[in-house]
């Protein structure tokens, strides 16, 4: 008798690993360090599509890590408050940056920017994660929403 091939014997295991930079090197003081810093991360897509980054610090807002959250379409992209939620407990960071890009090259926040944002912002404080800023770049410019006094 044949044995029967299902996808089970085709499935294999995924795992995910997170881990540290080896050492923290730049710290962020203001959000001029943090654009200048994520910019070369968007290089590629900065004016086909939105992507959403989130970098990670510790207690002295040193990075210890960029985590890549979500590519999107040239209007929008998705931002996963859990999936951010879960990465920042897992590389046990204490503080974390959102950032997005837009491939219009406009800095206006939307009111889904804000939103998510505020989301994030709350999600954060059951943790004990400091929300730094939300920021929008563009290939020319940046806009933060703790500039802006919008957090």
């Amino acid at each position: 008798m044949r044995k029967m091939t299902t996808y089970k014997d085709f499935v294999g295991e995924l795992t995910a690993n997170y881990r540290r930079t080896t050492r923290p090197t730049v710290q962020i003081t203001h959000s001029k360090v943090a654009a200048d810093f994520i910019r070369p991360y968007f290089d590629y897509v900065m004016d086909d599509h939105e992507e959403a980054k989130v970098i990670h610090v510790n207690h002295e807002n040193m990075i210890v890590n960029v985590h890549h959250v979500s590519s999107g379409t040239d209007t929008a992209t998705l931002i996963p408050v859990k999936t951010i939620i879960r990465d920042a407990i897992l590389i046990k960071t204490t503080g974390i940056i959102l950032v997005h890009n837009h491939p219009s090259g406009q800095t206006r926040f939307s009111k889904a920017d804000i939103d998510i944002s505020k989301k994030v912002e709350t999600a954060c404080s059951y943790f004990d994660i400091r929300f730094l800023d939300s920021m929008i770049l563009t290939r020319e410019s940046y806009r933060s929403m703790r500039d802006e006094g919008l957090l």
